[in-house]
């Protein structure tokens, strides 16, 4: 199961960032499958301050098999965005009992943070690698939030009508390649309907409920 516990992991990290609303919090859950078949389940809670703002994302999720739970992944993170950038991160990820303590600050010319102690520095024009935010879908340089791994990207577009729980949905398609391959779904109010992942020859879907 090691592949499929990285498959995993990967993709609930490019899960991680957020829309943005106004004074509220929101809870959103979603299935995972794995190779077409369901095999967890995903819980996002998001906090955002009176002037739309992030102040918290939670992130928790599990993989059982035959009802016995073989994978956790939680990740607790405060983010602070002005006018659509990142401008601060902290970040604490449990992937399987392995810890990744994170911290990241926008400057001048670069971010520049720290990743389990050690100094990180990341280009200004790199944006997370987080496929709620709807902006990432013209964003050459992207960066994950456990490592900060900087990945050069295309991204395609086209039109996809999805049928889930045999319902017609208009989508949104974005397809990136480079080094990040990888799928997702936006429909009409740009909110994100379903993210694809394949990794250690594994295919990992993540849909989310209505």
């Amino acid at each position: 199961m090691s592949s499929v516990h990285m498959t995993l992991a990967v993709l609930l990290v490019a899960l991680s960032t957020v829309v943005h609303a106004a004074g509220r919090s929101e809870n959103r859950f979603g299935s995972i499958y794995i190779d077409g078949k369901k095999a967890g389940q995903i819980h996002y809670t998001i906090e955002y301050g009176d002037n739309g703002d992030v102040e918290s994302l939670k992130t928790n999720a599990s993989l059982s098999i035959l009802g016995v739970k073989v994978y956790n992944f939680e990740q607790s993170l405060h983010e602070e965005w002005r006018g659509g950038q990142l401008h601060e991160l902290r970040g604490r990820t449990d992937d399987a009992g392995k810890i990744y303590d994170a911290s990241l600050q926008r400057g001048p010319a670069q971010y520049s943070g720290a990743l389990n102690g050690k100094p990180v520095d990341l280009p200004d024009r790199a944006f997370p690698a987080s496929v709620w935010h709807y902006a990432i879908v013209d964003r050459p340089l992207l960066f994950d939030l456990k490592l900060f791994k900087l990945m050069n990207v295309k991204t395609s577009r086209s039109g996809e009508t999805l049928t889930i729980d045999k319902r017609k949905v208009a989508t949104e398609r974005f397809d990136f390649s480079g080094d990040w391959i990888a799928t997702a779904w936006f429909d009409s109010k740009r909110q994100l309907v379903q993210f694809r992942h394949h990794i250690d020859n594994h295919e990992v879907l993540v849909r989310l409920d209505d």
